[in-house]
């Protein structure tokens, strides 16, 4: 019901952006609502996310502008962790404004992919993200853009049990991280590679990830990586697991779900 009052209400600006008088030159509003909105994406992307659902449907918009909203709202969309279905007409319109040789098209991409993996279409999503590396090779400052798409892609392998293309990406988003979360994240992501058999490697994996994890002083990234840690050890270190999975319940935020830190640290006691 959510997604569905979503795209209703995106209908106004989709058509907006078909509409031929989009073309026209605006009076300087919509741009200044655009870097309204970008300054507010990294701190506060639900007040983004507001402000451009607010742009009124009478806004006439550049291509230009069309394209920058559209990748505008599909950021503070994914930022706040809401499907980004209603925006894939919009990516349509920025895919077709930008073109190889600009960063603006690896972004499209990158939401793109991600919207592909939500409707589980795995070799799109692929394909996508693929696509988004291509161009990015030609902005090696762009680092940011290059870590995002290797972890989307990274994970598309993994759920499509492609462990070793997953593997390799996952290594390659380790040497693009330079925060502690980051670097938290990555390794996490290594240590679930179902293709190792050397457990001493991954639970080496596991503790340098749960290292990262409280320097970041992140809670759930410290929670996730301890319980990760819990289900590595044997029956005569059963207190190492107990001690893991009690810290899991002490760093795990109140709004995430706690059913299998709590399932995991009764198994433990």
């Amino acid at each position: 019901m959510r997604n569905a009052i979503q795209r209703l209400a995106l209908l106004p600006i989709v058509a907006l952006f078909l509409l031929p008088t989009a073309c026209h030159r605006t009076d300087g509003r919509a741009e200044a609502l655009l870097n309204n909105a970008d300054s507010l994406l990294t701190a506060n992307p639900d007040s983004a996310l507001r402000l451009l659902e607010a742009l009124p449907a009478t806004t006439e918009l550049t291509r230009r502008e069309s394209a920058r909203y559209a990748l505008l709202l599909a950021q503070a969309t994914d930022k706040c962790e809401k499907p980004l279905l209603p925006c894939d007409s919009l990516l349509d319109v920025a895919l077709d404004y930008y073109d190889d040789d600009e960063r603006e098209r690896a972004v499209a991409l990158l939401y793109k992919g991600r919207l592909e993996a939500e409707m589980a279409q795995s070799e799109r999503t692929v394909d996508f993200l693929l696509g988004g590396l291509e161009i990015i090779k030609k902005f090696p400052q762009e680092i940011e853009i290059r870590r995002h798409l290797l972890s989307s892609l990274g994970n598309e392998y993994y759920d499509a049990r492609l462990y070793e293309k997953a593997g390799k990406t996952y290594k390659e988003l380790y040497e693009c991280c330079f925060t502690d979360k980051d670097k938290a994240i990555a390794l996490y992501s290594l240590s679930q590679d179902l293709l190792t058999s050397n457990k001493d490697s991954l639970i080496a994996l596991k503790h340098k990830s749960f290292e990262y994890a409280k320097k970041s002083k992140d809670s759930a990234m410290i929670a996730i990586t301890a319980l990760n840690l819990s289900f590595e050890n044997s029956e005569e270190e059963i207190d190492k697991s107990l001690h893991y999975a009690q810290l899991a319940l002490k760093w795990l935020p109140n709004n995430k779900e706690r059913n299998s830190y709590y399932a995991n640290y009764c198994i433990n006691s």
